[in-house]
């Protein structure tokens, strides 16, 4: 199942689309996706996995102001059995381009790509010197993967990086289509009953704290 978490201000019964903040210190990222997948911003969800939309939110997390914890604790999660979307690897993602996106001065794509390739071959050059040729397919699987492609950014990101495995990303999504909805209270309960959701499909599901 794939899922998508929404502060329940934000929720209606139709489709949502993507929030468009050009002062996101990420935003060089979502544009470089946007070059692959055809559009910016994206509507993320992630496949199969609950805690990485966020619904299972943190007390009190460094960086968080307040009325982001709110948000968070009044999230409602959608889940959705198929989503044809665009593949994006989480683990990828956060450890490679949204780092780009935060140490470069300027963010075009050109330079995008090039601190990645500069990266992993650092990457590689730094494990294979340390572990020599041999090295764990687990461990550094990002490493082994670019001593097959390099220099070949973009055969690399088909291969290995934009492949269904943990999040997908979409230009809009319909809420009312979500086969599954978890909400934290009686309360979020009625007013998503009230917009006109399925009952039998909402379910409380308090999830614990981090």
């Amino acid at each position: 199942m794939y899922y998508h978490n929404l502060p329940l201000k934000y929720v209606v019964y139709g489709t949502i689309r993507p929030h468009d903040d050009p002062a996101n210190p990420h935003r060089a990222a979502y544009e470089w996706l946007g070059h692959h997948c055809g559009y910016c911003p994206q509507v993320w969800l992630s496949r199969g996995d609950i805690s990485m939309t966020g619904y299972r939110y943190r007390v009190n997390p460094i960086g968080i102001s307040g009325s982001e914890q709110r948000a968070e604790r009044d999230s409602v999660l959608f889940g959705f059995d198929l989503v044809h979307g665009f593949p994006i690897n989480y683990e990828f993602w956060w450890l490679f381009v949204l780092n780009a996106a935060l140490n470069l001065p300027t963010v075009s794509k050109t330079e995008v790509d090039q601190w990645l390739v500069e990266k992993l071959d650092w990457w590689l050059a730094e494990s294979t010197s340390e572990h020599g040729a041999a090295l764990d397919p687990v461990v550094h699987r990002w490493e082994i993967a670019w001593r097959e492609d390099r220099p070949n950014l973009t055969e690399f990101l088909r291969r290995h990086v934009f492949v269904e495995r943990d999040q997908v990303v979409v230009t809009s999504l319909n809420l009312k289509t979500a086969k599954r909805i978890l909400c934290r209270n009686e309360r979020q309960k009625k007013l998503l009953r009230r917009m006109g959701f399925i009952e039998d499909r909402i379910e409380i599901r308090a999830m614990p704290r981090w």
